[in-house]
């Protein structure tokens, strides 16, 4: 470890902001690794050390640990049960199915969508019935109630992309201080989905989320000390390394994440576009032909269910890229064991069981 990272990895959060005045721009990362020993009753209690990795990520701050270990734990929750039942029973009376979404789901005001709903090839988007933003919208993926992840189409997902980005427009026409816009996706009840039928959720809101925030802000800073956009420098420096660069497909660049924010985590970039809003049919092409690759690559690893999102500037800014996290979640079951505990939720550090760079060599073929 260098004596940089050294002085990263012992201050504290508040203070990283400050450094990135003197970083070496190809210094993106910090690391420190740690050993801690034990008696395994499963080898006879002889003496094993495991290693643990503590990464941060420089720009923000943010950190994860890394144990690959803990992949093997027995999961007492995991009973095996399968989720055809769960899938079988809601697909009666489903609100998104089309025999019902007319009756069952809510409609926009006339002042924000003239046509009450927005509809494009299989996809309708309406507000949600429980929304929490103010400009809250669902948009279903398929007429099929239910879609395994690698079973969407890709004019699917492209049909779903473009409907929502339609969405968000009409919100900005209507209200100027709505700006900063989510496309998010929560696949499956492991992964926070109340209804199994593929849909996607849309948020627009005058403020980032408060991670939003954090990397906005953190780019801004960047590029106004370096005058190099953060994520473009990112792109060169995996892209050079190749430990964790999938490939590019057209105007997105694909990697896993140095400090993931969940288990087998894939983040595109966009070379271009800074904001949701500058979307258009090629970028979008580009973008739904990543993500059915990604879906594809996660059924080598058994993935089953995953949140996506989206970080968007408020419009086109030179200091941020558009990214979109796809994170793989536990398999759909009658019990599990969450993925999120007392790390991720109170204390915002994530435990990862996943090597980010062992992820992108077993996934890079998928993106070649």
């Amino acid at each position: 470890m260098s004596s940089l990272q050294a002085l990263i990895v012992n201050k504290p959060r508040r203070n990283y902001q400050n450094l990135l005045e003197v970083i070496n721009l190809r210094d993106l990362f910090s690391k420190r690794s740690i050993e801690s020993e034990l008696r395994n009753p499963t080898e006879d209690f002889n003496l094993e050390t495991q290693e643990i990795e503590y990464r941060k990520e420089l720009l923000t701050g943010r950190a994860c640990r890394i144990n690959v270990k803990r992949s093997q734990r027995k999961k007492q929750a995991q009973t095996g049960m399968g989720y055809s039942e769960l899938i079988e029973l809601s697909a009666k009376n489903c609100y998104f199915c089309p025999a019902n979404i007319k009756a069952a789901t809510p409609m926009f005001p006339s002042s924000l969508v003239p046509e009450g709903r927005i509809k494009l090839g299989e996809t309708t988007v309406f507000p949600n019935l429980f929304p929490f933003a103010k400009y809250h919208a669902v948009a279903t993926v398929s007429r099929q109630h239910f879609l395994g992840i690698d079973e969407f189409t890709l004019k699917q997902i492209q049909d779903t992309i473009k409907a929502s980005v339609k969405y968000f427009h009409c919100v900005r026409s209507k209200d100027q201080k709505a700006v900063y816009p989510i496309f998010s996706w929560n696949f499956l009840p492991p992964a926070g989905a109340s209804v199994i039928h593929p849909h996607v959720q849309l948020t627009v809101d005058e403020q980032p989320t408060n991670l939003a925030w954090l990397y906005l802000s953190a780019c801004k800073r960047y590029y106004a000390r370096h005058k190099e956009n953060y994520w473009m420098h990112l792109l060169e420096v995996e892209k050079d390394e190749g430990e964790r660069f999938l490939g590019e497909i057209g105007g997105v660049s694909w990697i896993t994440s140095y400090v993931p924010l969940g288990n087998d985590e894939i983040c595109g970039v966009f070379h271009n576009v800074s904001s949701l809003y500058s979307l258009d049919d090629i970028s979008i092409s580009d973008l739904s032909k990543g993500l059915k690759r990604v879906f594809t690559a996660y059924t080598l690893y058994g993935v089953h269910s995953f949140n996506l999102s989206t970080f968007s500037a408020s419009s086109e800014d030179e200091s941020f890229k558009l990214i979109v996290r796809i994170i793989a979640r536990p398999y759909p079951q009658s019990y599990y064991n969450n993925d999120a505990g007392y790390m991720e939720r109170l204390h915002e550090e994530v435990i990862v069981e996943s090597m980010p760079e062992k992820v992108a060599s077993d996934l890079k073929e998928y993106f070649g």
